[in-house]
């Protein structure tokens, strides 16, 4: 019980050629497999820690883990996955943070500059 072909296999490749004589170039699937790696699965967990670091950003160490979501969802939107929500809570945690430091660093400024002139020592 032989089963006929168009074309004969050649032992070098041994999948069976297309009509137009030249080989097929498709592989056969993968047992098992359901995606390729670094595929859709992996830019939504990559876009799901971008989340998770944004939204952490915003209450706890917003200095570390705002980097840590922009990180991430570039990752993501490489894969083809958008992430902006990551995105957008880790660049506004960063603003917010420019904004604190420019803010606190004013403050010194000035409280030095009070000390060294003597604003303030005079009797009410």
């Amino acid at each position: 019980m032989s089963t006929s072909h168009s074309a004969p296999q050649d032992e070098q490749y041994p999948y069976p050629s297309t009509a137009e004589g030249k080989p097929s170039t498709a592989l056969p699937p993968y047992p098992g497999s359901v995606q390729r790696p670094g595929g859709r699965a992996e830019g939504e967990r990559f876009k799901n820690q971008s989340l998770l670091f944004g939204v952490l950003a915003l209450f706890v160490a917003g200095l570390v883990l705002a980097p840590f979501a922009i990180y991430y969802a570039r990752k993501a939107e490489e894969l083809e996955v958008p992430a902006t929500a990551g995105k957008v809570l880790g660049w506004v945690t960063v603003v917010i943070y420019a904004i604190y430091a420019a803010l606190f660093q004013t403050l010194i400024y000035f409280l030095i500059l009070a000390s060294l002139t003597g604003y303030g020592d005079g009797a009410i």
